[in-house]
């Protein structure tokens, strides 16, 4: 009777499985992948309100199947509307009016109830209790997450925040004291020169009246006394452009030696920079030169950083870990900001995190974590003073006419930017207190995988099982499940690397032809 329950058993798992491996997922792995499968920063894109022609164009466009080319539309006609009213709400001098159209709600709605279905069915049938946990957690979370924009969809403002909440945790105040830290840094600078003067003033004065905060700069002045290394410039073979099809014919060699023979890598004369697509196993590059300090960026940040996990947790015992398994944003995004920070102090580059802190600092303050909470606009008008005062910081001696007009013009640009993604899906922007919680992730998970990594080095190792978080591996380690051999990072790190790329453009079948003839 046992002998027969384990060959049905095996049948089943034929049958339904995509993996030539056994997994100890299988029941579940295929069902999950195709519920979590789904583009939800397309649903969350922003629109302003329309015109009545743009909503006779939206009608028809959402009426036919989404294809590229009608997604490329819709977006269009997304971008007009928000851009139209951002510039209209800073006119008026109010909060934005956005809307999110794009949200296909029934199919939000029939991947929440798949997910519980899957969830009950799991609690009841799945022998492996590590296996069931992991499972339930995953569901968990990606099911607060479906909700959450089930609840912009509505405009349930509550409920969106309390779905926010169980999916990202709040800012600490620690992270919000040292972002505030590098802040209060650039802000003395500005005040101590003659040029940036008056735009601290105004930074300063918010700080103090809208945030209340009264930042003690005294400390400051001893560290202007000091020498600070000048940062190392960029070599001039960093800066040297690759061709296109070197870089593919780099890339395709690097994912065949490591064994993914079954990814492509695909030139998009549409694309404007690099992009991978797990779920495709495809790596679209951009038809144009990449210079090859950004061809060593991607294979640390994208395939060392990212694709690796995925593929390690694709061909592991758990199916699972090639999709993700709960609270795994921290832990991934950390880890391919550690490694991405490694290859560029091998390069001599200082590393700059600025963006990474200034994005958690604005989360903080529209949530009211040490400040009361603060609406889009007035985060708006915080970002605008502080990447005015970066950039005329930055470029102390240009043209001071031109470059004050350039960096006005990059300043509302950016602060607009920020301010969209820290607010993305939030149903009503007159109330203070809700935002979307996600850009805190980057710092949290940076500075948690430099704590982890300082302890203990074999973390980073263990790590390279799947896309899984931090606390997962006491689980993972119970379950046998190793780490496969890092051929990416191993590559990313290598000494001769620069050589190595470069050798792809060297030995192109276009000049192997011109030196035969």
């Amino acid at each position: 009777m046992y002998a027969q329950d384990g060959l049905n058993e095996i049948q089943q798992w034929r049958q339904q499985t995509r993996s030539s491996e056994h997994q100890l997922d299988w029941r579940w792995v295929g069902r999950f992948r195709e519920l979590v499968a789904h583009d939800s920063f397309w649903w969350l894109t922003w629109a302003g309100p329309f015109t009545e022609e743009e909503q006779q164009t939206w009608d028809r466009l959402s009426a036919l199947p989404w294809e590229e080319t009608i997604k490329t539309q819709s977006g269009q006609l997304m971008k007009v509307s928000r851009e139209r009213e951002l510039q209209a709400a800073l006119l008026e001098q109010r909060e934005p009016r956005l809307h999110y159209p794009a949200i296909a709600i029934e199919d939000v709605r029939r991947r929440i109830q798949g997910l519980l279905q899957l969830d009950a069915e799991i609690r009841q049938q799945e022998p492996n209790a590590i296996v069931r946990r992991l499972y339930q957690g995953a569901i968990e979370e990606d099911v607060d997450y479906l909700r959450l924009i089930e609840a912009t969809y509505e405009g349930n403002s509550e409920r969106f925040w309390e779905c926010n909440l169980r999916v990202f945790p709040l800012p600490s105040t620690d992270e919000m004291n040292y972002a505030l830290t590098h802040i209060k840094r650039l802000l003395f600078r500005g005040l101590t020169s003659r040029e940036t003067a008056e735009i601290s003033q105004q930074l300063h004065e918010f700080l103090r009246t809208r945030l209340h905060l009264s930042p003690d700069l005294d400390q400051y002045e001893a560290e202007s006394n000091k020498i600070q290394p000048a940062p190392a410039g960029v070599s001039s073979q960093s800066q040297r452009q690759i061709s296109v099809q070197a870089t593919r014919r780099f890339f395709e060699t690097v994912l065949r030696e490591s064994g993914y023979a079954e990814w492509q890598v695909v030139i998009d004369p549409n694309a404007t920079g690099a992009r991978l697509e797990q779920g495709l196993h495809v790596l679209f590059l951009p038809d144009q030169p990449l210079a090859l300090e950004k061809i060593k960026h991607l294979l640390a940040h994208e395939l060392a950083g990212h694709a690796a996990r995925s593929m390690a947790g694709e061909r592991s015992l758990l199916g699972l870990l090639g999709i993700h398994t709960q609270n795994y944003m921290p832990t991934e995004e950390g880890l391919a900001l550690y490694y991405e920070r490694q290859e560029q102090r091998q390069q001599g580059h200082l590393s700059n995190d600025e963006g990474i802190e200034w994005s958690a600092f604005g989360v903080g303050l529209a949530s009211g974590i040490i400040t009361p909470p603060q609406t889009f606009r007035s985060l708006f008008t915080f970002f605008e003073l502080l990447a005015l005062l970066h950039g005329l910081l930055k470029w102390p001696n240009a043209e001071r006419q031109n470059i004050q007009a350039q960096m006005r013009a990059y300043a509302r640009t950016y602060a607009h930017s920020i301010c969209l993604r820290i607010f993305r899906g939030v149903p009503d922007l007159e109330r203070a207190g809700v935002c979307f919680l996600q850009d805190a992730m980057y710092l949290r998970g940076l500075r948690l995988i430099e704590q982890a990594a300082s302890q203990d080095k074999t973390v980073l190792d263990r790590l390279a099982v799947g896309v899984c978080a931090l606390e997962d591996l006491p689980d993972l380690q119970e379950l046998g499940i190793v780490a496969p051999p890092q051929a990416f990072r191993k590559l990313a790190t290598a000494k001769d690397l620069n050589s190595y790329i470069l050798s792809f453009e060297e030995e192109s079948p276009e000049k192997k032809q011109d030196a035969q003839v």
